[in-house]
């Protein structure tokens, strides 16, 4: 989790796994246990890989979240898509967690999302999106990049 740390800037201290490598062989994505200190900690994927942070921070500070919330409340279609997103991410919530008493409190969706119409932020559904998890925003943010991981292997760095 050396790479990862050096990703993110931080330990991760409740990372299962390695989702999605990079085709230089770094941590794209990492999965979270739902849990951190005892709390609920919602967001199940989490996308690691700078360059990609980078390149979907672009979008954000575009507006792609509203445009993508103006997407979700206009086409029944792109909305049924991501409610079953939404409802397979709290899913595999639910079937990580071995006490039933905190099952019930996993009430949202990726990211903790209770309101299915919200876009909390592009990283977190590309991440679900590359974790497994089929969603439209995060399939639509990856096909308006037209690059998708760097072409020089930035991580190597920390692998050193």
């Amino acid at each position: 989790m050396k790479i990862v740390t050096n990703q993110i800037g931080r330990v991760p201290e409740n990372a299962l796994n390695v989702a999605k490598y990079c085709s230089y062989g770094f941590p794209t994505v990492i999965k979270s246990y739902p849990l951190l200190d005892g709390k609920p900690f919602p967001t199940l994927y989490w996308l690691t890989c700078p360059f990609l942070r980078d390149e979907i921070s672009k979008m954000e500070s575009d507006g792609w979240i509203k445009r993508y919330e103006e997407m979700i409340s206009k086409s029944s279609e792109f909305s049924n898509l991501q409610i079953k997103a939404h409802e397979l991410a709290k899913k595999d919530v639910i079937d990580l967690l071995q006490d039933d008493d905190l099952k019930i409190k996993f009430t949202g969706g990726m990211g903790g999302i209770r309101n299915f119409n919200h876009v909390k932020c592009l990283h977190m559904h590309v991440a679900y999106h590359l974790g497994g998890i089929e969603n439209p925003v995060g399939r639509s943010v990856l096909s308006k990049i037209s690059q998708t991981e760097c072409k020089s292997g930035i991580c190597l760095e920390w692998s050193i």
